[in-house]
């Protein structure tokens, strides 16, 4: 007869710890989901920050080109001259080595 309560008091706490474990594999699933959706998320956004950085380099480089070319074309004895120099300092570091 002592057998009988403590079987039906196990009875529904492997039922109870069945329902449990359900619920934690739904939950589970649930944030996996969610960690993938918030990853994808993420990434999209990394990329369009990086698309972002890269046109303002391309913008500021462009810039650049177009100032450098204005310069030379204004002072071009001044451009060659800094062109020589600068061909004279790597011609001396690179003949040390």
């Amino acid at each position: 007869m002592a057998d009988k309560p403590v079987t039906a008091k196990v009875e529904p706490s492997i039922e109870d710890i069945r329902k449990d474990l359900e619920t934690l594999k739904e939950d589970f699933t649930r944030l996996a989901e969610t960690l993938g959706k918030t990853a994808r998320q993420t990434a999209k956004d990394a990329a369009g920050g990086a698309e972002m950085a890269a046109g303002e380099v391309s913008d500021w480089a462009e810039e650049q080109y177009l100032q450098l070319r204005e310069t030379i074309r204004a002072q071009p004895l001044t451009a060659c001259a800094v062109a020589a120099g600068i061909g004279l300092v790597l011609g001396q570091v690179l003949l040390r080595r």
